[in-house]
């Protein structure tokens, strides 16, 4: 690894050095592409780590969200959590956008997977003072419901599409409870399909 990426704030360098002597006390790989985004198994998306390797793309607005986001889930599987398993990781399940998980149990899984890794990106940001957290609380959240959305419409939109006013506006500033996840909200879903279909009544509304 070189030169920290451009986009990266001054507040947040302490952090992604310390960050990186951690994986290589680890034997753990870290990719820094300077590009918007990374494809992985089919996909696209801003960031991914497989549990050998994480890999975030720098030419992105997110950048250090995401990046804290990849090494929450590197420190899953290097302190071996009960629910770091390979098979969870989403983008494994993906081909061409199309989910290829039909169990709602096995989505639920990767939600509890995803919602453990938001609450330790939101430990390491107030303990390093990375990021406004009640607003990341806000988007995590929306990024957890999200996945109850795909697993209704069976496909995946660009991560970078689901940060509309309208969805934030209904999300907590706290991280909500996993039992929350486990009954499909619908009326919720409604307003997904609003916001993020292209007949919506809020379609294209982003503010992130």
């Amino acid at each position: 690894m070189g030169q920290p990426p451009k986009l990266m704030s001054k507040n947040f360098l302490p952090f992604f050095e310390w960050s990186k002597e951690f994986l290589k006390k680890h034997n753990k790989k870290l990719t820094i592409t300077n590009s918007a985004n990374i494809r992985f198994d089919g996909g696209q998306c801003a960031g991914w780590c497989d549990g050998n390797e994480m890999a975030v793309a720098s030419n992105n607005s997110l950048f250090e969200q995401t990046y804290v986001h990849e090494f929450s889930h590197m420190n899953q599987c290097i302190e071996q959590s009960p629910i770091w398993k390979s098979e969870y990781i989403f983008w494994n399940h993906l081909s061409k956008d199309k989910i290829r998980l039909k169990s709602w149990h096995s989505i639920f899984e990767i939600i509890e997977l995803e919602r453990d890794c938001e609450k330790r990106s939101l430990a390491f940001s107030k303990k390093w003072n990375l990021f406004d957290n009640k607003y990341y609380a806000k988007c995590a959240n929306l990024y957890l419901y999200y996945y109850q959305y795909t697993f209704l419409k069976r496909k995946w939109l660009s991560s970078r599409t689901i940060y509309n006013k309208m969805l934030l506006s209904e999300m907590p500033e706290t991280l909500i409870p996993l039992d929350k996840f486990k009954m499909i909200d619908m009326d919720l879903m409604d307003t997904f399909d609003q916001c993020l279909d292209k007949s919506g009544k809020y379609y294209n509304k982003r503010v992130r």
